[in-house]
């Protein structure tokens, strides 16, 4: 399947909090919640929280990685934001970087990769602005 379909790489990501940094996500995955069925009576957050479709993402991530992994750049980022965790693990670092702290200027690096992976290099703005705030 065709990432663009499941993955929004057009979305402007900005947030100020966490309620906006799970809405972002719910759009960038392209999550449908208009089945969840959730009890009104729980409050806010845990409504907004069970709202989030991990297998959607967790499926889109795995597809991320393939595509990405195999770069060295890629492979740097991952390594450094994995450290972040005491780790080596590259899916970590990966997660990493879909954490608040990062999702922003990660979401532009990778939405830049994958629109022009030919012009892609270490000079592209968004790899250096994500590089700088992950090491």
């Amino acid at each position: 399947m065709i990432i663009e379909k499941r993955y929004n790489l057009n979305l402007n990501v900005t947030y100020q909090n966490n309620e906006q940094y799970r809405a972002t996500l719910r759009q960038l995955f392209f999550m449908d919640v208009s089945n969840c069925s959730i009890d009104e009576s729980i409050d806010d957050e845990t409504r907004d929280e069970l709202m989030y479709d991990e297998n959607a993402v967790n499926d889109v991530m795995d597809e991320l990685f393939c595509m990405t992994a195999q770069f060295p750049l890629f492979q740097n980022l991952y390594d450094s934001a994995a450290a972040k965790m005491i780790s080596t693990d590259r899916t970590i670092g990966q997660a990493v970087l879909f954490s608040y702290d990062y999702l922003a200027l990660f979401h532009r690096c990778l939405a830049s990769f994958i629109k022009s992976p030919e012009t892609f290099d270490e000079n592209n703005e968004y790899y250096v602005a994500i590089l700088k705030k992950i090491v």
